[in-house]
């Protein structure tokens, strides 16, 4: 997270851009496609539109205050003249922003870092501690714009293997018997 540059417009929307898909599952597609008038600062809302959304349902995702700060930041340093056509997370020139372009920002930043990284795997990671911390997998469904239960299934199978690592880590009884100072005879 810290290897945008936010001194500047492009670090300051990557950094923005990498938040709101942390913080909400959202596709970067979907992302790339929010008007400013499809977020609501004062309510912590992004609205995802139908028209944007791959199941073309329109969702209503709440963002945290950390993400909305840095949004509210990125929309006042957008020249005046932009309007509200203009995507929040667009180009330099106000040009709306590819998903390849995306991607490659991404990726750029990830090899900063010494990793392999896509922005999708943003929204696999948003799923993920969405669900190690607690949510609700109906919840996760409708927050991702998930058709059904099968794919947020998928993510819950793999919360389950955490349960299962956990468990192996943290198991009284292995955690007993392991620790255990004495050993009795049975006869």
């Amino acid at each position: 997270m810290a290897t945008p540059d936010q001194s500047t417009f492009s670090g300051l929307r990557d950094y923005s851009l990498l938040l709101i898909q942390l913080d909400t599952g959202i596709r970067p597609k979907e992302a790339l496609s929010l008007l400013p008038n499809d977020i609501n600062l004062q309510s912590l809302e992004v609205y995802v539109r139908a028209e944007n959304a791959k199941t073309r349902i329109a969702r209503t995702l709440p963002i945290s205050t950390i993400t909305d700060k840095s949004i509210q930041k990125l929309i006042n340093v957008r020249p005046a003249d932009w309007g509200d056509n203009i995507p929040v997370f667009c180009t330099c020139e106000g040009n709306k922003m590819s998903g390849n372009g995306w991607y490659k920002r991404a990726s750029k930043y990830g090899q900063e870092q010494g990793v392999a990284f896509y922005p999708y795997q943003l929204r696999h990671t948003f799923a993920l501690e969405y669900l190690r911390n607690g949510g609700n997998s109906f919840a996760l469904q409708k927050t991702m714009g998930h058709a059904d239960l099968n794919m947020t299934k998928k993510y819950v199978s793999l919360a389950d293997r955490d349960i299962k690592d956990q468990h192996k880590i943290a198991s009284p009884v292995d955690n007993l018997i392991r620790n255990s100072s004495r050993c009795r005879s049975l006869s």
